[in-house]
């Protein structure tokens, strides 16, 4: 027998029910119109600081499991957003390639392989636009990618090859350098050149080594070790501490390197990175040199392929080298590296676009903008890095962005990617105390004049925060970063 309650006692549960749930809404009501107060209160003071007299700057605070602003200034307006623009491009490559899309590096053999081990023809490096050929996943070892290439070339029985080592870029244009970018500073390691096949983020590492020998020219250690660059070393020795420093750059479209200065003989070693010109003759190079280090001759040169040249499909396929976009958007944000923003904004061009250039990836940019819901009237983009000033976003549009990722499929990757306080990437030495270690998630920005802040903030009751914080035209910088922090430091404080 099933015991049915009276009606009216049913109706009187019911009753007692939606009470408690709307006393429970109205106490959390009132619980976060206190926090948002507080938090508004604490923020208006903390922005009288004289730090910020001249400062123009904007602030966007949003709730996302409630989508609900929490404060914002100037959240509309545009700003210069340094390497907030990587939020953009890696967002982007989530949005249209996906965490799993590969990058593949294709080793062939265009010719007969004969059973003397002579190839008659050509080995041919088909370039994906793939950013991760060099140490990093390798334990540092820069050549390790070229060498287990070397390895399945020998393992593929060839001794000797008649023809040419040929370098196939075409996936990219070979407009190098956004036009954009500061000239005094093209040949610096953030500076480095976009190419269809990379290697070792298109630099030459360059580490000046101490000697007590004062008035001698210092010594070098150069890796990858290569004929590919002229250097031109002047730098000297100097017993007094006072004296030390010097200048190191590359010849704009060529590969000499100039050292010139003085090196203190009891300073540490001291590593350098300056960028190549035409990457994908750099990593032919290095490969043809390695190729020959191990025994196998190389009758031809290592070269460039023509632009217009037509691929052949018939290659034997000898190996191949696979990374993931969601490794390379890792090292993008983590390590902000402007080298791998630009590879990601020529990929989404050449997969979405059909073209690698500059203009196709910026399309594609526009296009995602267009889906959250921002005409092209509403921001400006130059690069896929943030390097060039003409950039401008709206603090409105970054928590936008944020917030659309924070329910993407993907979204975690970007999470994941994003520097935590007081942990690692450009976060690892700010809000390391102990209340504020890893409850922020987000990334850096600085070029002359600009830094940016935005990201994410876990909070203790399950929500997380979207922020985004502009600041252009300051003197300051280190004042102008403690007045972020301190910003994202109320944040956790108030949503404790």
């Amino acid at each position: 027998m099933i015991c049915r309650k009276p009606i009216s006692v049913i109706y009187s549960s019911i009753v007692a029910f939606i009470l408690i749930c709307a006393l429970s809404f109205s106490e959390f009501a009132e619980a976060n119109a206190a926090d948002t107060n507080n938090l508004n209160t604490r923020i208006q003071l903390l922005l009288k600081n004289p730090s910020l007299k001249n400062v123009s700057y904007g602030i966007s605070i949003v709730s996302i499991n409630n989508t609900l602003p929490l404060f914002s200034y100037r959240d509309k307006d545009l700003f210069s957003v340094a390497s907030n623009m990587k939020l953009l491009t890696t967002s982007a490559a989530l949005d249209y390639l996906g965490a799993d899309f590969e990058y593949k590096t294709t080793i062939e053999a265009d010719g007969k392989i004969t059973a003397s081990g002579e190839l008659i023809g050509n080995i041919v490096m088909r370039g994906s636009g793939d950013p991760n050929l060099s140490g990093r996943f390798y334990n540092g070892n820069i050549v390790a990618v070229p060498e287990s290439w070397a390895t399945a070339v020998i393992n593929r029985g060839i001794r000797k090859i008649t023809g040419d080592i040929i370098a196939d870029d075409r996936i990219f244009d070979r407009m190098y350098t956004n036009p954009n970018w500061p000239e005094n500073q093209l040949s610096e390691w953030y500076c480095a050149p976009s190419c269809g096949l990379s290697f070792n983020d298109n630099c030459v590492d360059i580490t000046l080594i101490p000697k007590k020998e004062p008035g001698k020219v210092v010594t070098l250690l150069v890796e990858p070790n290569t004929s590919y660059f002229e250097i031109f070393n002047s730098c000297v020795y100097t017993p007094d501490k006072k004296e030390h420093g010097y200048a190191m750059y590359r010849n704009t479209g060529t590969n000499q390197i100039f050292i010139k200065g003085k090196f203190w003989i009891n300073a540490s070693p001291e590593k350098n990175w300056v960028n190549v010109y035409n990457p994908a003759l750099y990593l032919a190079t290095v490969f043809k040199e390695i190729l020959e280090k191990n025994g196998v001759t190389v009758c031809g040169n290592a070269k460039l392929i023509e632009e217009g040249e037509l691929a052949n499909p018939n290659l034997e396929k000898i190996t191949q080298t696979i990374s993931t976009m969601e490794q390379t958007i890792l090292v993008t944000n983590k390590n902000s590296q402007n080298f791998y923003a630009e590879q990601i904004l020529k990929t989404l061009g050449s997969h979405i676009k059909g073209r690698g250039t500059l203009d196709a990836g910026i399309d594609v940019l526009h296009d995602f903008m267009d889906k959250l819901g921002f005409s092209k009237n509403e921001y400006q983009i130059e690069d896929g890095c943030g390097l060039s000033k003409g950039n401008k976003l709206s603090p409105k549009i970054i928590t936008t962005l944020l917030t659309y990722m924070s329910k993407h499929p993907s979204g975690e990757v970007l999470w994941n990617s994003l520097p935590t306080s007081g942990t690692d990437g450009g976060l690892r030495r700010r809000m390391n105390s102990p209340q504020y270690k890893n409850r922020i998630h987000a990334k850096t920005g600085y070029i002359a004049k600009t830094s940016a802040l935005s990201g994410y903030i876990d909070t203790s009751n399950g929500d997380v925060l979207a922020f985004s914080i502009l600041m252009n035209n300051f003197g300051n910088l280190n004042s102008i970063m403690k007045i972020q922090d301190d910003i994202c430091k109320i944040l956790v404080d108030c949503y404790n």
